[in-house]
This record gives structure tokens, sequence and C-alpha cells, in this order.
């Protein structure tokens, strides 16, 4: 059972000198986005982003009805941990550049999204041990990995041809 909501993911204060609000995960979300795009290409505006909810299990995008809108959901163990909340909403958030209405996402655009959570921990938050827990996804990572480390703006060239990670072939790839 969910203990107490962390404030800060969903209530923004203002900063004392006055230059605007503290971070939650709706203006996380914004800054996510632009990075997400700036590195691998733009996203697929056809589909409306409703929000960010927390949901009783896996972090997952969902797609509410047949409307093409996407909803982050996080799972509820993020609810109580702002950096676990960063840190899955970061991964989710490579998944809204090119939504395909179900959850059918690729090892490859798993490894992408693994990449980018774990650099924008390190990044935003100092935070370097940020890893996936699931098999696949581990492996996913350490194929992308030497690759985004070597030229971060690979896939957003790949994007360009293939704007669906599920169109980019494994030859394409390398």
């Amino acid at each position: 059972m969910l203990q107490r909501i962390e404030k800060n993911l969903i209530i923004a204060e203002r900063k004392p000198n006055g230059s605007g609000y503290t971070w939650t995960l709706a203006s996380r979300l914004g800054e996510m986005l632009h990075m997400t795009e700036e590195l691998f290409g733009p996203r697929d505006y056809s589909y409306t982003l409703l929000g960010i909810e927390f949901g009783p299990d896996n972090p997952r995008i969902w797609y509410p009805e047949d409307r093409r809108h996407i909803i982050i959901q996080l799972d509820l163990s993020a609810a109580t941990n702002m950096l676990r909340a960063y840190y899955q909403m970061a991964h989710e958030t490579v998944h809204l550049l090119a939504p395909t209405g179900c959850n059918d996402s690729t090892n490859f655009e798993e490894g992408i999204a693994c990449y980018f959570a774990a650099d924008y921990m390190k990044e935003q938050f100092n935070e370097p041990c940020w890893s996936p827990s699931i098999p696949s996804y581990e492996r996913a990572l350490a194929v992308i990995k030497p690759r985004l480390d070597e030229d971060i703006y690979c896939i957003r060239r790949l994007r360009e041809h293939h704007p669906s990670f599920q169109d980019i072939t494994k030859e394409e790839i390398s």
C-alpha cells in the first residue's frame, strides 16, 4: 500500500529568490522531452500526451482507449521515491518519440531508453549507478551503449529516414 506520496513530485513551490518554481514531474517531463528530441529526433505529435500517473505494477506507456492519447505510468514505488520516479519517467519519455498505439517496443528502443534514463540521472542528479533490472533491457543497453557513447546523434540520423524505431533494421544500426 502507498505510504505517502513524495510531495516534490507534484507540488511546485516558489523558489526563495522568486525566480520560478521547484521541479516537479510535469516540469521534468518537459525537460526530458526536449532532451530526447534534441538527441534522438522529433516525436510524433499525432499522439496527445495526457500526463503522468502511478500504476499498480511496472512503469509503461499506456494508450487509453483508441484516441491516440498517451499516459506515462510509473510504478507505485516511484510515488514515494523522487529519484526512482525521475529514472522511470526518463526511460518512458524515449517511448513518447515514436508511439505505436500498443506496448510493443523493440529491444533497440529499450536499449536507447535505458541509456537515456541512466545518463539523465547521472547528469541531472549526479547519480551514476542507475541501470535496468530486466535482463533483456540489460542486454539491449550493453549492445547500444558503445555506439551511443561514440556518437550520441546516430539515432537522430537514423530516425530522419525511419521515424519509428520499429522500422530501423539491424544493418542500419550497424
